[in-house]
């Protein structure tokens, strides 16, 4: 990709707009190893680790928020985009890359409001959690010891708590109802799911008390019929964001390692009428 391409990405801090900030993420394809090409993107002062994964760290929370910055394309493509409705997706001659810039875009958006966390884009994580489980193997006292929680934003369709990781229980049952309840405080229905397969909090199962992963509203990854509604990230970015994240009790799944069954059913809200009326939610 030519330079002048990737200089087309810019982040501002004093303005911040949800829907052009996820257009501009997925203006190209990005797969493992062309991570880089959305560093304008980030914020200035923006660290690399070891991995060469890059994070943030606003204030001294014991919660760190994760997304990757890769997808599953081989090429860093152009991106022709139409929108239908709520939903933006492509012309069909490319992915969307909405796994994860949709999680990307809800980590901007929150360092952006100053939500206290150490904010985690990882490389690599649809080539096997290269970056997260490499610097695990290298930090692992260090993560231990200054985490509570592990947030990543990366499950398709609405409303999912991942609750279970790679076969293991991975949140506990406190810290699910407490993040239901204040999601619900914004009319935004969550749920506990056990079905999560893995991304990259499963690599701090067992190091980090809680560990999940929340649904950003993207459907079809991994295909050229890949769709994300708009509206729904713009919702949850905004809902992330006023959520007291160090409040959340947090003790960790040695003391319920019981599946959660209270409430739990396997409708992924995939309907997105089911969530009602949002207008006038948010200021």
């Amino acid at each position: 990709m030519k330079q002048q391409k990737i200089n087309e990405f810019k982040f501002n801090i004093n303005k911040f707009n949800i829907k052009n900030t996820f257009l501009k993420l997925t203006k190209y394809t990005v797969p493992y190893n062309t991570e880089p090409i959305l560093e304008n993107l980030l914020p200035k002062k923006i660290k690399k680790d070891e991995f060469g994964n890059y994070y943030y760290r606003i204030g001294k929370s014991k919660t760190m928020f994760t997304a990757h910055l890769d997808d599953v394309s081989w090429d860093n493509e152009i991106v022709n985009h139409k929108t239908v409705n709520d939903f933006i997706r492509t012309d069909g001659s490319t992915i969307l890359g909405a796994d994860d810039k949709a999680g990307v875009t809800i980590l901007l958006y929150m360092i952006y409001k100053r939500v206290p966390g150490t904010y985690y884009f990882f490389i690599g994580e649809e080539h096997g959690m290269v970056g997260s489980k490499g610097i695990i193997r290298l930090k692992k006292k260090w993560f231990s010891d200054n985490f509570k929680r592990c947030i990543s934003f990366d499950r398709k369709g609405y409303g999912s708590i991942i609750s279970s990781q790679l076969g293991q229980i991975c949140c506990s049952n406190e810290f699910i109802d407490s993040l239901i309840k204040e999601y619900g405080k914004y009319n935004l229905l969550h749920r506990n799911d056990p079905t999560g397969v893995f991304t990259d909090s499963a690599a701090f199962i067992g190091i980090i008390p809680e560990c999940t992963n929340i649904s950003v509203g993207y459907f079809n990854e991994h295909s050229n019929n890949e769709r994300q509604n708009i509206v729904y990230l713009d919702l949850l970015s905004k809902a992330s964001s006023k959520i007291k994240w160090d409040n959340l009790p947090s003790p960790g799944i040695t003391k319920n390692p019981q599946n959660y069954n209270n409430n739990n059913n396997n409708d992924y809200y995939d309907e997105y009428g089911e969530y009602g009326d949002f207008d006038n939610i948010f200021d």
